[in-house]
């Protein structure tokens, strides 16, 4: 299937009669003439995903590139290359493959104005540099060449530049060309090579120049004239405005040449997205005995996973030890599929454990180098653990008082557990 393509494309024609010296171009390689239809071969992705995951799509083809839709005809393009990675999906989706080759149409010959019906002229003003023409392009072409009528002289440098319609320049070329005669204007092929994307509001248009021709209202029919079937000239521009609608500059019939595009049939990958579960069950908040763990919380769900921050960033073990005042986050994965997080804030049981230490005291916290700990019932043992339930030291004491030496850690949270004969408590110990 062919049609109009949008991608930069230049075509270098070889010209009969006076050749210009070209001085500067940006003008890129061309394709060669003609295309075929590509074919796609196979094409990947994931099949399952997980509800807002994204998918890595693949496919093997034989064209230039290949181009991702929503719709197996029309559609919006979503992205291009293998592989190609989606936006995260909440639901089942398809996307369609298609390869695509591009080449040149056929060339056309006589656009815009054809020729001057006179030889009044003139060359570049600098003070209101640049003229030209204003022009449309209804699809994207390539102008190849233009001719402009030499009323020079003496040999003269010509810089003609493409621009769009915010005044930037997409090319520019300056070409040297030979004297002309002013009562019988020579005609010079420029060839240019620029290309034009499906836009409006052109300018193409010389910031210098030799004496050329250039027409009144009087001496042309007027605007607009077609350039070939892919737009129209509309206007004369000068200094960067539109404004001179009944001078027509300088460039003469254009040879331009169309975009041409083929493709394959588009081929379905199907990406199919499980729901996300919901979060698991269970009542916050919930009490505890001094010592217990994650594992002794009541959950219901599967696959549980329990982290320390309500953005699931850091995973926790479930022999960690449970701390009073705490706030932790249990997730369920259903099908390999994890769900939302569930706050449970866990408190300490109350009873006897008071009594024992009814009194504790401990400073300073944040600490850099000691933990000095007081108790009205004796410190048998202290335990430290890092915030994975890793247990980091111990040290027995024996006594009311104790210093726990903690300059040796990194800086961090700690879980500092408390023992007296019959009872524990669990604290919370910033690491400076």
């Amino acid at each position: 299937m062919k049609t109009n393509y949008k991608k930069r494309f230049i075509s270098k024609m070889a010209k009969v009669g006076i050749l210009c010296l070209i001085m500067f171009s940006t003008s890129p390689i061309l394709h060669a003439q003609g295309c075929v239809d590509p074919t796609i071969t196979s094409t990947g992705g994931p099949g399952t995903i997980c509800e807002g995951d994204t998918a890595t799509l693949t496919a093997t083809h034989d064209g230039e590139v290949i181009n991702w839709y929503d719709a197996q005809t029309g559609g919006t393009l979503l992205g291009s290359g293998s592989p190609f990675e989606t936006d995260a999906l909440s639901s089942t989706t398809s996307f369609w493959a298609e390869s695509v080759n591009n080449a040149m149409g056929t060339p056309q010959t006589g656009a815009a104005r054809v020729a001057p019906a006179g030889n009044s002229s003139s060359s570049v003003v600098a003070a209101t540099s640049p003229w030209g023409l204003a022009f449309n392009a209804d699809e994207d072409f390539t102008i190849n060449s233009v001719v402009v009528y030499l009323a020079s002289a003496n040999p003269g440098d010509i810089t003609v530049q493409l621009k769009d319609n915010t005044l930037a320049i997409l090319d520019e070329i300056t070409i040297s060309c030979p004297a002309g005669n002013s009562a019988n204007p020579v005609p010079f092929t420029l060839d240019l090579d620029f290309f034009v994307p499906t836009g409006t509001d052109y300018n193409l248009v010389a910031s210098i120049s030799p004496t050329l021709v250039r027409e009144f209202s009087s001496g042309h029919p007027g605007f607009p004239y077609p350039i070939g079937t892919l737009g129209s000239v509309f206007g004369g521009t000068i200094n960067d405005n539109d404004t001179n609608a009944t001078l027509y500059y300088f460039f003469y019939n254009w040879t331009v040449t169309p975009g041409e595009t083929c493709t394959s049939d588009r081929a379905e990958v199907l990406v199919t997205v499980t729901p996300s579960p919901a979060a698991p069950v269970a009542e916050s908040p919930q009490t505890f005995e001094t010592g217990e763990t994650l594992a002794d919380l009541e959950v219901t769900g599967e696959n549980l996973i329990f982290y320390s921050d309500e953005d699931g960033n850091n995973e926790i073990p479930i022999t960690t030890v449970l701390e009073d005042g705490t706030t932790y986050y249990v997730s369920q994965t259903v099908d390999g599929c994890e769900g939302d997080l569930l706050p449970i804030l866990v408190q300490l049981n109350l009873g006897v454990q008071d009594e024992s230490f009814g009194s504790l005291t401990y400073f300073p916290n944040p600490v850099t180098t000691s933990l000095k700990i007081s108790n009205s019932e004796v410190i048998e043992s202290v335990i430290v653990r890092n915030i994975l339930g890793q247990t980091i030291l111990t040290k027995d004491n024996g006594s009311l008082e104790f210093e726990v030496d903690m300059s040796a850690l990194q800086a961090g949270n700690y879980m500092v557990s408390i023992f007296t004969k019959f009872n524990s408590k669990t604290i919370n110990v910033v690491k400076k």
